[in-house]
């Protein structure tokens, strides 16, 4: 699966041989249901297969509107109920609003390996 980016959408690709979803960039769409529904449902269907022993998810997000934090939020806790994920959540060095939602997800999320990984801003 994949999805390119637009203004308000990020990038996301999942990738079945590695075992990988990224989500990359800015995500306030209109209406983040209709665009994250698919993307869990995928997901989900892909778990359900058991190709994976682990999943990585990659979130590399610029901005978030709450309803998409809401959706990414709930894909992760769903995820991470049915099998091993890993998360690593990227934020520049100079967004604490960012870095301090992947902090309140991990703080949410005991059981999920949560990384916190800090991209230096050019």
């Amino acid at each position: 699966m994949e999805i390119n980016a637009e203004n308000d959408k990020p990038y996301v690709f999942l990738n079945k041989n590695t075992c990988n979803l990224t989500i990359k960039g800015k995500s306030y769409p209109t209406h983040a249901l209709e665009f994250y529904n698919p993307i869990e449902d995928k997901l989900m269907n892909f778990i359900n297969d058991d190709i994976c022993e682990n999943l990585t998810i990659n979130l590399y997000l610029e901005i978030m509107n709450s309803i998409s934090t809401k959706c990414i939020f709930s894909l992760i806790k769903n995820v991470s109920e049915i099998k091993n994920v890993v998360i690593n959540w990227y934020y520049e060095s100079d967004d604490e609003d960012i870095r301090e939602e992947g902090k309140h997800f991990s703080d949410l999320l005991p059981k999920t390996i949560f990384k916190l990984i800090k991209v230096e801003v050019n």
